[in-house]
């Protein structure tokens, strides 16, 4: 049984959607606009807004938190 597993494997292992999911949130908060596939926009969603939730905080811990997801200044 599946219980309490959301999201999508994306025909990729766990390390590579990661990674993925995290060099497309931030493109996306860079440049506003990104071009993928549905399915992908899809799982990117709440992965950005609990990003964007955080960093609304102006708090040094929020900070780091955004910081160690995105690896960008």
């Amino acid at each position: 049984m599946r219980h309490n597993i959301s999201g999508r494997k994306l025909n990729r292992k766990t390390s590579h959607r990661l990674s993925l999911l995290r060099n497309l949130s931030k493109s996306l908060i860079l440049n506003e606009q990104i071009m993928t596939t549905l399915p992908k926009a899809k799982d990117l969603r709440p992965f950005v807004e609990k990003i964007l939730t955080s960093g609304k905080n102006q708090s040094l811990h929020s900070k780091r938190k955004v910081y160690s997801v995105l690896r960008d200044d």
